[in-house]
């Protein structure tokens, strides 16, 4: 049951018909765990907060470093050098004292997951390379757990939700011996327009929101892509 200061807070949140008070307390008792605590984790981790999602992980064994801060809006100069991990868990619950974050400062591998995983209600892939999507993927489909998949590069960037029910998962779109990436693909997917990863974020989060409280409409077996440099915006069903 919500407190009287948590009704204040969650007021815009509950006066929405298909939250209420009783969705606003199921966020706050509902675990979600964070791959990664960069650039889309940092927007994501805030938004999860910020909302009220009770209890967070985050898995990340990075330092904050210059080159971050202009996408990466959970940090400051203040942080350089330290463990982001660290640095989140502080900002995290200074913004919101109703949640508490675990911190996992380790590489994500085939094996640790299932046991970092075990207990998560979702999984949010916030990581930048496929290697360790794929454990995602793998950790999640064994445990039967939820996961938003987001990745950015440039002005352009996607979200997809696997779920128990979904007949497509983000390995079998992505693990075709085919896919390949150049050398070339790769450098130019090192730029990245900060204001288009917070948008995925965003996207991202609401996701996940939408999965805890089991309203509106998902992207299972669907892929949503934005740019914003031509203010593009497609769903395709995979």
């Amino acid at each position: 049951m919500l407190s009287s200061k948590q009704k204040e807070k969650y007021f815009c949140t509950t006066f929405l018909k298909e939250i209420g008070e009783a969705g606003q307390q199921k966020l706050l008792d509902s675990k979600v765990l964070v791959i990664g605590a960069g650039g889309l984790a940092s927007s994501t981790l805030m938004c999860l907060a910020a909302s009220g999602v009770g209890h967070i992980g985050i898995v990340d064994f990075d330092d904050v470093s210059l080159s971050n801060l202009p996408r990466q809006i959970l940090y400051s100069e203040e942080d350089l050098s330290n463990s982001k991990a660290d640095a989140a868990k502080a900002k995290l619950e200074s913004l919101n004292k109703d949640i508490k974050v675990n911190i996992y400062k380790l590489k994500l591998d085939e094996k640790n997951a299932l046991e970092i995983f075990t207990g998560y209600d979702i999984v949010l892939d916030c990581v930048d390379n496929f290697e360790t999507k794929f454990v995602i993927n793998d950790a999640c489909k064994k445990l039967g757990i939820p996961f938003v998949s987001a990745g950015v590069s440039g002005y352009a960037g996607q979200v997809m939700v696997v779920t128990s029910k979904s007949k497509h998962d983000f390995k079998s779109l992505f693990a075709n011996p085919d896919f390949h990436i150049s050398k070339e693909e790769k450098d130019a997917d090192r730029g990245v327009f900060p204001s288009a990863v917070n948008l995925v974020a965003s996207i991202q989060c609401g996701e996940a929101l939408k999965l805890l409280l089991n309203i509106g409409d998902h992207l299972i077996d669907k892929m949503l892509v934005v740019n914003m440099l031509s203010n593009e915006y497609k769903v395709f069903r995979l």
